[in-house]
């Protein structure tokens, strides 16, 4: 469920949109304030747990110094084969450390029990991983299932 603090909207109730954004395997596209004004957009790994995204990333990867500088984010999780549907909106980023545990989470999620040895890898230089979690401002579903006859 989003929190409290987030205006949802569109045809999905906020547990509908919770639900989908728990059960989606397609990745995250969040968009940051680059450092030349423009945004910047990147697909990453996500969680949805406590009304939040949940990432992770290595401390020096330049989308966690955008980050650190500007919090303000937008992010779209949503299907790219028919029926189209899924959710965008904009939130606040905070940058956290310790981010092992979510790059677990993350590898479970998007890998199970594929790729052990990349997992392996990940997995042996995650030392210093941070977490990345979004807090939803605002919320949009759409989904067009009923047009597109699904």
């Amino acid at each position: 469920m989003a929190s409290s603090e987030c205006r949802v909207s569109g045809p999905w109730s906020p547990d509908e949109a919770s639900g989908f954004l728990q059960k989606s395997g397609v990745p995250i596209r969040l968009a940051v304030n680059g450092s030349t004004g423009f945004p910047i957009v990147m697909p990453l790994w996500y969680l949805w747990a406590d009304a939040s995204f949940w990432m992770a990333m290595k401390p020096g990867a330049g989308l966690i110094r955008l980050l650190r500088q500007d919090g303000r984010c937008g992010f779209d999780v949503s299907l790219e084969t028919p029926p189209y549907k899924g959710v965008r909106g904009r939130g606040r980023a905070v940058v956290l450390d310790d981010g092992v545990p979510v790059l677990r989470q993350l590898l479970e999620r998007y890998l199970g029990e594929s790729s052990p040895e990349f997992q392996k890898w990940l997995l042996a230089r995650s030392e210093d991983e941070c977490a990345v979690r979004i807090t939803p401002e605002t919320m949009v579903s759409w989904d067009f299932s009923r047009r597109m006859g699904h």
